[in-house]
C-alpha cells in the first residue's frame, strides 16, 4: 500500500461545495438541507487536512471501524485524530495487521 495513494476521500466531494448555495437561493433553501451538506463538506475539508498532514508524516490516517478496540486502546493516546464524530488513527502501512487491512480495503470500497 503507497503512503501517496491512500485516500479516504471521494474524489469530486469539492465539486459539491455548498457555500455558495445560502447566497443563491436565500429564500428557498431548506436550512436542515443546507446544514446536512455543510457538515459533510466540513467534514471532508478537516479529513482532507488531517490526511496531508499524516502522509508528511509517513503515516495513514486508519479508521477506527477498522481496527480492534484493544490495539485501538494501545494507540489511543498518541496516535488518535478525532473528526466530527470518527476517529482516525494515525498508522504507519507497514504496522497494520491482515484484518486491518482487509477492513481498510472494504472501508475504502464503500467510501467511493
Amino acid at each position: 500500500m503507497n503512503v501517496d495513494e491512500f485516500t479516504l476521500i471521494p474524489k469530486g466531494y469539492k465539486n459539491k461545495d455548498p457555500r455558495s448555495l445560502l447566497f443563491l437561493y436565500p429564500n428557498s433553501i431548506n436550512i436542515v438541507a443546507y446544514a446536512k451538506k455543510m457538515q459533510q463538506f466540513s467534514f471532508y475539508q478537516s479529513l482532507e487536512v488531517a490526511e496531508d498532514l499524516a502522509k508528511r508524516q509517513g503515516f495513514i490516517l486508519l479508521p477506527w471501524e477498522c481496527i480492534h478496540w484493544q490495539r485501538a486502546k494501545l494507540f489511543g493516546v498518541d496516535r488518535k485524530v478525532k473528526i466530527g464524530r470518527k476517529s482516525f488513527f494515525l498508522m504507519r502501512p507497514s504496522d497494520l495487521t491482515k484484518t486491518e487491512k482487509r477492513k481498510l480495503d472494504e472501508y475504502l470500497s464503500n467510501v467511493g
